[in-house]
Order: C-alpha cells, then sequence, then structure tokens
C-alpha cells in the first residue's frame, strides 16, 4: 500500500541534479538537510494529477507471472516492498525491511526526444533499509536515493532485478533455486549501510494474490485512481542479518507487497494504516484503512483475507473495525494508534495487534512509521497468534 513515494517536485528536482550522500543511523537521529526538503505530512506530497501521457489503472488487467515481478515503466511510480519477522538460532528477534521505489519524472514519450548525456535519465529510485532489534530495542534506518543512470540504479524484467547502488532485489527462477527439475521461484535480497546489513534468500510459500478486485485497487471514486496490487504473503526466508559487525543466522517468513500505477491520494484523504499479519495457523490478513482529513475511515478501505486452503475473499472497508488501544508521541513530532484490535464479524476474526518495539518511525525523505508486530487473538472460537507488519502514514506532524 505503500505509495508514499510520490514525492515533491523539489525533492525529484534535487535528485536529478545533485550526487547525494547516503544516511543510515537510529531513529530519532537527524537525517541529513537534503532529506529536510520532504514534507513530513504525506498528503502534502501527494496531490499533484498525473500527466496524462502516463498510463493509468483503469481496468481490471491479466497478471502474468513472473513478468510482472519487473517494472511497468508506463507508469508513474511503483514499488517492490518486502518486510519480515526473523530469529537467530538463540530466538532472538530482529524485523526487517527493504523497499525500492520507482517514479518517473516525465512520461515515457516525452522523456525519450532527447537523451544527449549519460547522465540523464527519466526515472529516480529511492531505497529505505530498516532493521528493528527488538531485544536490544534499537531501531536502526538507512535511506538511498540515485537516478536511474550509468547503472546507478534501475530495474529489469528478464531476469527482474531491482537496485540502488549495491542494495538488490533479484528474482531467481527455479533453475536457479533449486537445481535442474526444481519448481519453486525465489528471491534473493542484499543491502548493507555502515553497520547494518542483510543477505537473505526468499521461497514463496503461498502464490501470489491479487488485491483489490482482480488486482485493481481503487483508492478513490476518481477514475484512474487506483493502482494494480498483488502480494505474496508468504516467503520462506534465511539468510543472515548484520549489526555493528555482530553477524547472526536468521530465518523467519517476509512479505512481498508490489504496487504500480500513477495516481496520488484524494484531496480529503489524509493517509493510511497498513496492516500484513501471519498467523501461526496459516492463513494472513492485508488491510489498509485509508484516512480522510478528519482522521475518520475512508470507505475505499479495503483488504485481503489469505486462508492456508482456498481462495482468497476481498474485504471491503465495512468488513473491517479497527479500534486503537494505544497511541505513541514520536520525539520528530505527530502521534501515531500504536496498539490495535481488528475486528472481522465475517470470519469470526478479532485480533489484538501490538508492535514489537514502539519507536520504529523511519526519518527518511516522507516520515512514516513501520515496524514489526505481533499478533493474538480468536479465530472461529478458538486462540490464534501471529506476527507481521504495519505501516502508518500521514501522522507525522499530526494531532488526530
Amino acid at each position: 500500500m505503500s505509495n508514499f513515494i510520490k514525492c515533491s517536485q523539489t525533492i525529484v528536482f534535487i535528485i536529478l541534479i545533485n550526487s547525494f550522500p547516503t544516511f543510515s543511523g537510529c531513529s530519532g537521529e537527524t537525517p541529513p538537510e537534503v532529506v529536510s526538503t520532504g514534507s513530513p505530512r504525506l498528503s502534502d506530497l501527494l496531490r499533484a494529477a498525473p500527466e496524462a501521457a502516463f498510463s493509468l489503472a483503469i481496468e481490471a488487467r491479466r497478471f502474468k507471472f513472473p513478468q510482472d515481478h519487473g517494472p511497468h515503466p508506463g507508469f508513474r511510480n511503483e514499488w517492490w516492498y518486502f518486510t519480515g519477522n526473523l530469529d537467530d538460532p538463540q530466538g532472538r528477534r530482529f524485523g526487517y525491511e527493504l523497499t525500492i521505489f520507482r517514479f518517473a519524472v516525465e512520461p515515457p514519450a516525452t522523456s525519450a526526444i532527447e537523451q544527449r548525456s549519460a547522465w540523464r535519465s527519466n526515472e529516480v529510485f529511492i531505497g529505505h533499509f530498516a532493521i528493528t532489534d527488538v531485544d536490544q530495542k534499537r531501531f536502526h534506518v538507512a535511506e538511498r536515493y540515485s537516478r536511474a543512470a550509468l547503472g546507478l540504479a534501475g530495474a529489469t524484467r528478464a531476469p527482474t532485478r531491482i537496485w540502488v547502488e549495491d542494495w538488490s532485489m533479484t528474482h531467481q527462477r527455479a533453475e536457479d533455486v533449486g537445481g535442474p527439475g526444481a519448481v519453486r521461484e525465489g528471491w534473493r535480497l542484499e543491502a548493507q549501510q555502515d553497520d547494518i546489513a542483510i543477505s537473505l534468500s526468499l521461497t514463496p510459500e503461498k502464490s501470489p494474490v491479487l488485491n483489490g478486485i482482480d488486482g485493481l485497487s481503487q483508492k478513490s471514486p476518481e477514475v484512474g485512481n487506483a493502482s494494480f496490487y498483488y502480494s505474496i504473503p508468504r516467503l520462506h526466508t534465511e539468510g543472515t542479518l548484520s549489526i555493528a559487525g555482530d553477524v547472526v543466522a536468521v530465518s523467519g517468513l517476509s512479505w512481498l507487497d508490489r504496487e504500480w500505477g500513477s495516481s496520488g491520494l484524494a484531496a480529503d484523504q489524509q493517509g493510511w494504516d497498513w496492516f500484513a499479519l501471519q498467523l501461526a495457523d496459516g492463513s494472513d490478513l492485508m488491510f489498509y484503512q485509508l484516512r480522510g482529513r478528519d482522521g475518520t475511515a475512508d470507505r475505499w478501505s479495503a483488504g485481503t483475507w489469505i486462508p492456508l486452503h482456498g481462495e482468497p475473499m476481498h474485504l471491503a472497508g465495512h468488513d473491517v473495525r479497527i479500534e486503537v488501544r494505544d497511541v505513541w508521541d514520536s520525539p520528530l513530532g505527530g502521534r501515531y494508534p500504536m496498539a490495535w484490535t481488528l475486528i472481522v464479524p465475517k470470519l469470526d476474526l478479532a485480533l489484538r495487534v501490538d508492535p514489537a518495539l514502539r519507536a520504529q518511525e523511519l526519518a527518511t525523505a516522507v516520515r512514516y512509521w513501520e515496524g514489526a508486530v505481533d499478533v493474538s487473538g480468536r479465530r472461529n472460537g478458538k486462540p490464534v497468534r501471529g506476527r507481521g507488519y504495519v505501516e502508518l502514514t500521514g501522522y507525522a506532524g499530526f494531532q488526530p
């Protein structure tokens, strides 16, 4: 659901004409001055109407895999969004996020008119990398920017690879994962910045799930104010994670979210709360609650219930009730909801969702909260537990 990357034209302009230093550190540190050119309010960055020459998500399409894991350059923006909960052999817990966003400055037809410089590029890539060290109560964040020129950043379809400098996401074909005759595919994630690093192999346990109506996720009544949206809700994950030179073997579950489109929030929308929850019984729940400027739930909120067996179920906004049980005041300004109860009557499902660590705010170009969570509750009268990730946007500098 993370289309917060549609940054202001000021940020885009600076990215195109300057070389950026990278930034990494713990939550609460002040990012470099260049980051401060962004707005702390998501709604301030999503109001520009897309140019007509960009493709729009208007009607359902036929998804093709693995092709759709790759880029869709006719659209203004898209992202590859991995989150996960991992443990080392001693039970030390970590959360991680690795996200790469692509967005075009001009429509492809316009940008192709003149390309005299090897440094000239129509696309900008931004990467976010974060690790939550739950036991040590530390949150580490890194951010990178690059134009898509001279191989500095980019996205390819065959084979699918997305990168910003040496941060990369690579889709592996079946024969690359398990040798001759293998039927499973996978992903390889690599990222390193100062004192944090990951090197992970991900193998899907479920097929891609189309969100919205047949993969078309409508965000408001306006035609084209939508995205194409799918998830791979369970990827078995193994590899290594490093903090300050301490390299540990880790394993667990990851979640991939993929969206592309050319639109933004409607004028009366403030932000969203996004939940990706993996339950121990093998079922999964994704739900995003869009919010109006008055803080109330928007009727275009939606989600997907993904059972262990059987077909996924689309959830409309009225199918899910979210009760906020606590709040957290960011030291950088803004108040975030910080504990929730999700109730889905049609599934006989009630879940408590609690942060593994409260201070999981990314002080990046656009400030938002993205963190590992614990899940407990009941489904069909039986107890259920799980883990997941939550993203909260539009709260920085805002008091609901």
